[in-house]
């Protein structure tokens, strides 16, 4: 909880969400993407969760989004359109086509939010930025927002403050150490959900 709590903290301070605002969360069944589905619902959003795969699907739903919609079906984009209308903010830890699709869709004044790049990487020229639109929350500047004589521990507590009073609950996917080689594949693969965690 502590390092993804501290990462959506940080990431959901340059796009707060509230009621009427309509949420995309790429590799919602992931474990940034998880906390960023329930902090959204709980602030009053609409959240749609993108996943790939019914078996993800079905727990981006379990974890409270709104609608949970399946990023590998061929017409994913026209399917949330046409029951969503146009997006607010989306939170982009993957990049890539999935990323591109769903920038397509933010209404004006949209924000895109990005914070991670599994599918592509991100440059200033890259298809899915729009200037004015999209921020890159890594680095220095999600610190300076977070303030405090320790930001880092201020992202935590805020995190902690959430778990605690019901709002964030992570989610995590265990191995036995023996089998870290197989956690490994399982990531590469992406047959994962949540934080993997190996244990003794």
């Amino acid at each position: 909880m502590i390092g993804t709590g501290r990462t959506t903290m940080g990431i959901v301070q340059f796009a707060e969400p509230g009621p009427g605002d309509v949420v995309v969360v790429p590799a919602a069944a992931g474990g940034i993407g998880t906390l960023l589905v329930q902090y959204a619902k709980n602030a009053g959003a609409t959240v749609i969760g993108l996943a790939g795969g019914p078996g993800k699907t079905t727990r981006v739903t379990a974890n409270g989004a709104d609608h949970a919609i399946d990023y590998t079906a061929p017409d994913w984009p026209g399917h949330l359109a046409a029951h969503h209308g146009r997006v607010t903010i989306v939170y982009d830890g993957v990049g890539g086509d999935v990323a591109r699709a769903a920038v397509a869709l933010l209404a004006p004044q949209g924000r895109h939010i990005v914070f991670g790049w599994t599918s592509q990487g991100i440059s200033g020229d890259s298809p899915y930025v729009v200037e004015g639109t999209t921020v890159n929350v890594l680095g220095p500047e999600m610190l300076r927002r977070a303030g405090g004589p320790n930001p880092v521990r201020t992202l935590e507590q805020r995190a902690l403050a959430q778990a605690a009073e019901g709002h964030l609950t992570p989610a995590v996917h265990r191995f036995p150490l023996a089998q870290a080689a197989a956690a490994h594949r399982a990531l590469e693969n992406r047959a994962t959900t949540g934080k993997v965690v190996l244990e003794p």
